[in-house]
């Protein structure tokens, strides 16, 4: 009736990997996160860069609009602490670490009749010229993670705004 099962021993299962494949994943995971991180700092850098770029470029555009509007005797001084500080004293921290105001160029052009190019106005008076260009040139990008060097110079940023009521013509 019954048929006895032959009595053998069970086979042993394998315990897992070979001691040949030992630490394999610990090398795994520290390609991963080599990759890991380094994908997540260039984000940042990347981050940071751009909000750089976009604060000078805030800054020039706040700069040619303060000398545009503002009352004829404002100096270029007053421009440039403006620019760099979003106040004509010169006081406070600067809008981006390492700006100063001799990054900052502050430029008066008005029409020639005869030919129609930008010139200086006589004696470089804001009150005489058309045309008022902020610039900010030689500022240095510095890095925290040193993955693409550990600082870069950012091009010239440059804004140019017409001066209406101001005398102009």
């Amino acid at each position: 009736m019954w048929v006895s099962m032959p009595t053998t021993k069970p086979r042993a299962r394998p315990r897992g990997p070979g001691k040949q494949e030992k630490g394999q994943t610990l090398v795994e995971f520290a390609f991963v996160v080599i990759l890991f991180l380094t994908v997540l700092f260039a984000i940042v850098e990347f981050g940071r860069a751009l909000w750089t770029w976009n604060t000078i470029v805030q800054a020039t555009r706040a700069g040619a609009r303060f000398a545009v509007v503002e009352t004829p005797t404002s100096t270029d001084t007053q421009v440039k602490n403006f620019v760099v500080y979003y106040n004509t004293a010169g006081t406070g921290a600067p809008v981006l670490p390492g700006l100063t105001t001799s990054n900052v160029t502050v430029n008066y052009y008005k029409i020639d009749p005869s030919t129609g190019n930008y010139v200086a106005p006589p004696g470089g008076n804001k009150f005489m010229a058309d045309l008022i260009q902020v610039s900010i040139t030689g500022y240095t990008f510095n890095f925290v993670v040193p993955i693409f060097g550990s600082a870069i110079t950012l091009p010239a940023f440059t804004t140019t705004l017409s001066l209406e009521g101001l005398g102009s013509t």
